[in-house]
């Protein structure tokens, strides 16, 4: 007897990949927050390096083999994403000076926070493709030691 799908079990084929890439991506923006004020005293040309020490973070909690195939894949794509890391940091520096303008100016600050949108957009262009195929290198059970320390690091974050 053929068993129908429900629709409770299709959605949870669609939320789990899509769970799983958007943990990894906010455990590489957690460690990136983190070393923000690292970010902050370097110069604009140093702007990537925030975001390596994220991957590498993420790395960390990897095997070595599966820690090896996820850095090979992003690696190979980091001078694409690292611009488009540059390209918030600036965004949301001119965003910030609009804010503070004086006189304050309502259309320059939607359209510098229409731009800032814009440049986070082009990073999630930029990352989700390598981010996905690198997850995609990496067993089942590096996945789901990522995930696990995805859920530890949130769980910490919401201690008093």
């Amino acid at each position: 007897m053929a068993m129908l799908e429900t629709p409770s079990r299709g959605l949870r084929r669609f939320a789990l990949p899509v769970s799983l890439l958007l943990n990894v991506f906010l455990l590489a923006l957690i460690g990136g927050h983190l070393l923000r004020r690292d970010a902050h005293q370097a110069s604009l040309a140093a702007a990537p390096i925030p975001l390596a020490r994220a991957l590498a973070a993420a790395e960390a909690t990897l095997s070595p083999a599966d820690a090896a195939a996820f850095g090979s894949v992003m690696r190979r794509e980091s001078p694409n994403i690292a611009e488009s890391v540059r390209q918030i940091a600036e965004a949301r520096r001119a965003l910030g000076r609009q804010i503070v303008a004086d006189p304050y100016d309502t259309k320059a600050t939607r359209d510098a926070m229409a731009a800032w949108q814009a440049s986070w957009n082009h990073f999630f262009e930029q990352i989700s493709n390598p981010l996905v195929d690198a997850l995609g290198q990496i067993s089942p059970e590096g996945r789901q030691k990522l995930v696990d320390e995805r859920r530890k690091a949130r769980s910490e974050l919401r201690r008093p």
